[in-house]
C-alpha cells in the first residue's frame, strides 16, 4: 500500500493516533489528543493532521464488543466517522479494535511502565498496533488480488 495512512483510536477521554510512512514501510504512533484540553472540535483537529501529514486515507476504530456487537462506544464511534466524512476529503475506513487496547496494555506492561506511565501512552500504541494490523491485511489483500 503507498498511501500513508493516519490512525485514529477514537476515546471517551483521549484520542489515539498513528501514521504510516509508505516509503520506508514503517508506522509512528504521533501526539495523543486530550479532548478535555483540546481547543477545537476534534474532526477539525483531525482535519489539521491529515493536510499537514498529506495522509490519502484514515483508518477510525470501532470498539465492538468481544460478541462483536455494536455497543454504546461503536455507536459513538461511528457518530465520529460521520463527523470525519464531513470534515476531510480521503476516505474513511472502519476499523475492527476491540483487542488493540488490550494489546497495547500487555506491551506496556511488558516493557516495565506502570498504570500512571501507561496514561498518554496507550492510545498512541493502540493506534499504531492498530494501523499495523490494518497495512498487514491491506497487503495480504493486495497479494490476492
Amino acid at each position: 500500500m503507498n498511501e500513508r495512512v493516519l490512525a485514529i483510536d477514537y476515546g471517551e477521554r483521549r484520542i489515539g493516533l498513528a501514521v504510516s510512512n509508505p516509503e520506508i514501510d514503517f508506522v509512528s504512533g504521533l501526539p495523543t489528543l486530550d479532548r478535555k484540553t483540546l481547543r477545537e472540535p476534534p474532526a477539525r483537529a483531525i482535519a489539521r493532521i491529515v493536510a499537514e501529514r498529506e495522509v490519502d486515507r484514515v483508518v477510525l476504530g470501532i470498539p465492538f464488543t468481544m460478541a462483536g456487537e455494536e455497543g454504546p462506544q461503536a455507536r459513538e464511534a461511528r457518530a465520529f466517522r460521520e463527523e470525519l466524512l464531513v470534515a476531510l476529503t480521503v476516505p474513511v475506513d472502519e476499523w475492527d479494535e476491540r483487542l488493540s487496547t488490550e494489546a497495547a496494555k500487555t506491551t506496556l506492561r511488558a516493557t516495565g511502565h506502570s498504570e500512571l506511565d501507561m496514561k498518554g501512552k496507550l492510545d498512541q500504541l493502540a493506534a499504531v498496533l492498530m494501523l499495523e494490523g490494518y497495512l498487514k491485511r491491506a497487503r495480504a489483500d493486495a497479494g490476492d488480488a
